[in-house]
């Protein structure tokens, strides 16, 4: 019978001393998801070309954002996946009596899916874009007290659709009452893409 024995050598007993020591101060690892819209069809702007209005929403449902043109129509779909990433560490374990406070990171990743389609005055679609993002939007680092919160904030991204608020524009105070007219989302003005800034254009004037 012959017996092996295999001591542990420094570079794992250093790899098994650092996980340890990172337990320790790991104060804790949270993920947020956010999913607005269906899955959109692959490769469905490139047949769209002269399909009725009718078969457009059979294939992909009610638009999420609508506009009328001269004598037409503009309808968008979207599709988004979120997601916030927090890492904490606890800093009770490098100062003493700090271990109410924890030195968090994190970030945040998109994947949108954008879908516009316009409408002719027979409402058959005569044009189609189609706008695709997957990339980080951001990433932070803070000292936080009692426990993790986003690094990042998405809010811009998860604001509720232009028609929510479309009664409640019409009695906004002057001179905000104003500017409905030319605010993107108002169903005669055109469609914005979701996360486009508050800032531009006539989107400065908020709601």
């Amino acid at each position: 019978t012959l017996n092996t024995t295999i001591s542990p050598g420094r570079s794992t007993s250093a790899r098994s001393g650092a996980c340890l020591l990172a337990l320790l101060l790991l104060g804790g690892c949270t993920q947020w998801y956010h999913r607005l819209g269906a899955a959109l069809p692959e490769d469905y702007e490139q047949r769209a070309e002269g399909e009725s209005l009718a078969n457009v929403l059979a294939a992909l449902g009610p638009p999420m954002r609508l506009a009328a043109t001269d004598g037409g129509l503009i309808m968008a779909w979207e599709a988004w996946r979120i997601r916030q990433d927090a890492l904490g560490v606890g800093l009770g374990w490098v100062w003493a009596g700090a271990d109410f406070l924890t030195l968090n990171w994190g970030g945040a990743r998109i994947r949108g899916d954008y879908l516009l389609l316009s409408f002719d005055a027979q409402r058959r679609v005569d044009g189609a874009a189609r706008v695709r993002r997957n990339d980080r939007i951001g990433s932070g680092t803070a000292v936080q007290p009692f426990g993790l919160v986003p690094m990042v904030n998405v809010s811009d991204i998860l604001r509720p659709l232009p028609q929510h608020a479309w009664g409640r524009a019409q009695l906004l105070p002057l001179p905000a009452i104003l500017n409905n007219a030319q605010r993107p989302g108002m169903a005669n003005t055109g469609v914005e893409q979701r996360g486009t800034p508050r800032g531009v254009g006539a989107s400065a004037q908020e709601w």
